[in-house]
């Protein structure tokens, strides 16, 4: 019982903490362009005549709404935080289960860790399934369809 405090206390001493200051949200894009044209960067700005992204290369990419068939976005770092999440939750499940599988036995402690051991990956893999979705802007070319979406586009973009 002692060993699985002190293994819940690392585990939250080590998670990270939530920052005071307001981070930038960055935001990967996929453009296809009607001509099935594919662009990827990051979402700079989007306005009333055209959506910016930045490349990989860091140049700046204006493109005409009536150019866009479909836009996807997912928040930069998705991944990674999906993993990590997922491996702490499964961690936390992980051990609650071992814990309570082992009742009575005295090897409660051992129970906790090994479930905590077998659960990280598992939590870990459904937590990067989680963080690759995208959201899907399907426009079509359609400058109407675009400024429908153009208040969310706005929450995303940078600028």
């Amino acid at each position: 019982m002692k060993l699985l405090r002190i293994f819940l206390v690392l585990i939250f001493a080590y998670a990270p903490p939530s920052a005071h200051a307001q981070k930038v949200k960055t935001f990967k894009a996929w453009v296809t362009l009607t001509d099935n044209t594919q662009l990827r960067g990051y979402l700079y700005s989007a306005g009333d005549e055209a959506l910016v992204i930045k490349g990989e290369d860091f140049a700046e990419k204006t493109i005409l709404p009536e150019t866009i068939a479909v836009l996807k976005l997912r928040r930069e770092n998705s991944l990674g935080r999906g993993a990590w999440m997922g491996a702490i939750g499964g961690v936390a499940v992980g051990a609650a289960a071992g814990y309570a599988s082992e009742s009575g036995s005295g090897w409660e402690d051992l129970g906790a860790i090994g479930g905590s051991i077998i659960g990280a990956p598992i939590g870990a893999l459904i937590g990067v399934g989680i963080g690759s979705f995208r959201k899907t802007f399907a426009i079509n070319g359609d400058r109407a369809t675009y400024l429908a979406y153009l208040s969310t586009l706005e929450q995303y973009a940078v600028h």
